[in-house]
This record gives structure tokens, sequence and C-alpha cells, in this order.
């Protein structure tokens, strides 16, 4: 069988997959990030207005950051 999908793998065959998404800021940009481990969170989607800020590779979508980095 061949699943053709943009959706992530956890969501497609985890049963009690649930996201837990924070809204968080990080070097003065807004972004939404996924909770994936304790102490890891994966940018989603950036929630800024200035358009500097997605040419940012540090903070591209899919970018894990380590729990310390929001403190």
């Amino acid at each position: 069988m061949v699943l053709w999908t943009i959706m992530p793998d956890e969501a497609i065959f985890a049963q009690d997959y649930s996201p837990v998404f924070e809204d968080v800021e990080f070097a003065g940009t807004r972004m939404l990030v996924e909770k994936t481990a304790d102490d890891e969170y994966r940018v989603v989607r950036l929630l800024s207005t200035d358009p500097q800020d997605y040419l940012r590779y540090d903070i591209q979508p899919g970018t894990v950051f380590r729990n310390d980095y929001f403190r």
C-alpha cells in the first residue's frame, strides 16, 4: 500500500496523537512551535509581519530548538 500525503507519519499512524502548540518569542520573532519531546520544540509557523524574518535560516519551519532557548 502506498500512501501519498503531506501529513507527518505520527498524525496518520498514531492513535492518540494530539500535538501541543505554543506561541513563543525567540530573538524578537514570534512563532508557533510544536512540542515534540520533553525539552524539544519544532517551529511550525512564523507569526511575524517583518519580511526579513522569513528569510532567516535559523528560524525556518521545521527547525528544532531545545527548551533552554525560550527561557
